[in-house]
Parts: structure tokens; C-alpha cells; sequence
């Protein structure tokens, strides 16, 4: 970058993560790679030895490349973290200056962005906190209006089963008496057919009073069945009015239900939406975290291009040479490995490849004859 660039042509680098295992300032040494053999004279055999031994110095070269383009990743970390250092040293140290002005107000804009948000997340956090206390009370409230639902409930059955018990056993009395009564009418029909069969005399007269004396049984019974009728029709009156109640307390019940389960449905809802917007929250204030450590290693860049004159930066300054230098020395190193890998002979290459090949296949061959004996 030219130290005569303005500032807001400066695009940040990305951000990454500060090294601190001390493999920071780590020294460029070459990798060791056997070196690539001379062109062969002639011969099928030096072919085939030079073909062998540039696959393996080929091979140790992509090793060390891949090896080299790792640490090269490993410095630029490393070298983004020293720039994030010096960009936040010089933040608190106040270096400010016109190459610095345009980058210093908008770490301040993003930081009171930040704070911004920061704030709105715990107004987030404190509305839910206000959400749970407010949904405590009124489910406590509905719980109890439910529990006194319930209770009032449980009452009106018990009495509609007082009743209902009250009522079944009267009818099962009548039931009774009313069988008692036809079995005497029953009989006196008996005697008064006997009656009629049997000749003129004592027998006919003592049946006719037989059948006489079981409808006076019969009729004996009228006034307790009367009673009972009586009886039946009070207990159907308050037995309604429970029925009537039950039905009133059922539905009541099922109302407060309904409204415990929609107050809890709604707090679902509403926990769920600040869920939401604090979530919202938090990933705005990672981006503008974001930003303003991507800034801190633009200023720090901007600092080290224009090398501000501050004791305390000298050792930053130290360190961002090496890993530049290392950096630097390892791309070099990359490219020479890069240019001997494609530095080969093709000819002497094809007649070594040849040369392999039929020796694979002579030894293929020579297995295959010998198991054909076998």
C-alpha cells in the first residue's frame, strides 16, 4: 500500500485471531528437500534413476510448499494480531492525526453503536425479566380461579350424586312396591279364574275371598306408593338445580382452563419474540465488534505505514518487520521450490516412465508364469 493513499481507500483486512504461543516471531528456516538430479547423459538406466529421483524430489517439494503456505497463513495471524495491538495501543494513547482522523471516527461511530446495542440488549433482557414477574402473578390468579373452579365442581357433583343416590333408591322402592302390588292383583285374578271354574258352593265363596283379600293388600300398599311418588318429585326439584349448577361450574371450569392455557400460550409467544430480538441483538453487537477490530488493524496498518514516532510502539514495529520479512522470505522460498518442480527434462522423464512401466509388466508377467507352473 502507498504511504500516500487516503485512509478511506483502505479496505480492512479480515479479521483474525490474535496468536499469543509465541510462534509469532518464529524465524523463516528453508525446509529440506533433496536437490533435483542432473539431466542423465544417456541410457535407459540413467533415465529411469532420473526419473525416480525427481518423483521424490518433486514430491518432497510439494510437501514443503504446502508446509510453507501454512505458515505463511500462520504469520498473516500472527501479523494481524500485532496490527490489532498497535491500532488499540494508539486508540489509548489518543494518536490521532489527519491520515488517522477518518479512521479514528468510525471506530468511535462503530463503538457507540456498539454500546447502543449493548444497551438495547439489556432493555431486552430487562423487559423479559419484566415479562416472567408480570406472567407469575396473573398465572398464580388463573391458577387460582381454576383451583376454585374446580372446587366449586367438585361440590356440585358430590350433591348430584347425593341426589341421584337419593332418587335411585325411592325408585327402587317403588319398583319394589309397585311389584309387591302386582303380584297381589296378579293373584286375586288367579282366585277370581278359579273362582269361576270351580262348582257353586263354600269353595267358590273362599276363593272370591281370597281374590278379595289380595287386592285389599294390593290397595293397602297405595298410600306408600303415594309417598313415595311424593318423594320422588322433591328430590327431582333440587336435583335439577345441581345438575344446572354442575353444568355452570363445568363450564366455568373449562373457561378458566382455557384462560390459564391461553396466558401461558402468550408468554410462550412473547418469550419467544424477545428470544428473538435479544438474539438479533447480540449478532449486531458481534458484527460491529467485528468491524471495530477489523478498523483497529486498518489503523494499526495505517500507523505502521506512516511509522508514528512513539517509543511504545518501537517493539510493535520490530515484530511486524520480522513476520514481513519471514512472510516475504517464505513467498520467495515458494516460488523457487514452484519453478524446480516444473524444471524437468521431458524426454529423459517419457524414457524413464518407459522403462518402469515394462518393468512392472515384465514382473507381472514373471508371476503370472510362475503360478501357471505351480
Amino acid at each position: 500500500i502507498s504511504p500516500t493513499r487516503e485512509p478511506s481507500n483502505i479496505s480492512p483486512p479480515p479479521t483474525r485471531v490474535l496468536r499469543t504461543d509465541g510462534t509469532d516471531d518464529r524465524p523463516f528456516i528453508p525446509p529440506a528437500v533433496m536437490p533435483v538430479p542432473e539431466v542423465p547423459d544417456g541410457g535407459l538406466l540413467n533415465a529411469a534413476r532420473y526419473t525416480v529421483a525427481f518423483a521424490r524430489a518433486r514430491w518432497q517439494r510439494r510437501r514443503a510448499v504446502k508446509l510453507l503456505r501454512a505458515e505463511i497463513n500462520s504469520d498473516t495471524s500472527a501479523l494481524d494480531g500485532v496490527l490489532l495491538t498497535l491500532g488499540r495501543e494508539a486508540r489509548a494513547a489518543g494518536v490521532d492525526n489527519r491520515t488517522l482522523a477518518a479512521e479514528n471516527a468510525a471506530i468511535t461511530d462503530a463503538e457507540r453503536r456498539r454500546d447502543a446495542i449493548a444497551g438495547q440488549g439489556t432493555e431486552v433482557l430487562g423487559r423479559k425479566t419484566d415479562e416472567n414477574v408480570k406472567f407469575e402473578d396473573v398465572e398464580r390468579q388463573r391458577l387460582a380461579t381454576v383451583s376454585d373452579a374446580e372446587r366449586v365442581t367438585a361440590d356440585a357433583q358430590k350433591d348430584v350424586t347425593s341426589y341421584e343416590a337419593q332418587r335411585r333408591a325411592l325408585r327402587d322402592k317403588r319398583k319394589d312396591l309397585e311389584r309387591r302390588q302386582k303380584a297381589y292383583l296378579q293373584a286375586a285374578e288367579a282366585r277370581e279364574g278359579d273362582a269361576e271354574k270351580s262348582p257353586m258352593g263354600d269353595a267358590r265363596a273362599e276363593l272370591r275371598r281370597a281374590a278379595e283379600g289380595h287386592r285389599r293388600e294390593a290397595a293397602s300398599l297405595d298410600p306408600e306408593r303415594q309417598d313415595l311418588e311424593r318423594k320422588l318429585t322433591a328430590v327431582d326439584r333440587p336435583l335439577s338445580a345441581a345438575a344446572a349448577k354442575l353444568e355452570a361450574a363445568k363450564a366455568e371450569l373449562d373457561g378458566a382452563k382455557r384462560a390459564l392455557a391461553d396466558a401461558r400460550e402468550g408468554h410462550r409467544h412473547r418469550l419467544a419474540e424477545l428470544d428473538a430480538e435479544h438474539g438479533r441483538k447480540l449478532r449486531e453487537h458481534e458484527l460491529t465488534e467485528a468491524e471495530i477490530v477489523r478498523r483497529m488493524v486498518t489503523l494499526g496498518t495505517l500507523i505502521n505505514l506512516h511509522r508514528v514516532d512513539r517509543p511504545e510502539f518501537t517493539e510493535l514495529y520490530q515484530r511486524i518487520d520480522r513476520l514481513r520479512g519471514a512472510i516475504n522470505a517464505r513467498t520467495t522460498e515458494i516460488d523457487r521450490l514452484t519453478a524446480e518442480r516444473a524444471a524437468y527434462d521431458r524426454p529423459s522423464l517419457l524414457r524413464g516412465y518407459a522403462v518402469l512401466a515394462g518393468v512392472v509388466v515384465a514382473i507381472i508377467a514373471l508371476i503370472a508364469i510362475i503360478l501357471a507352473v505351480a
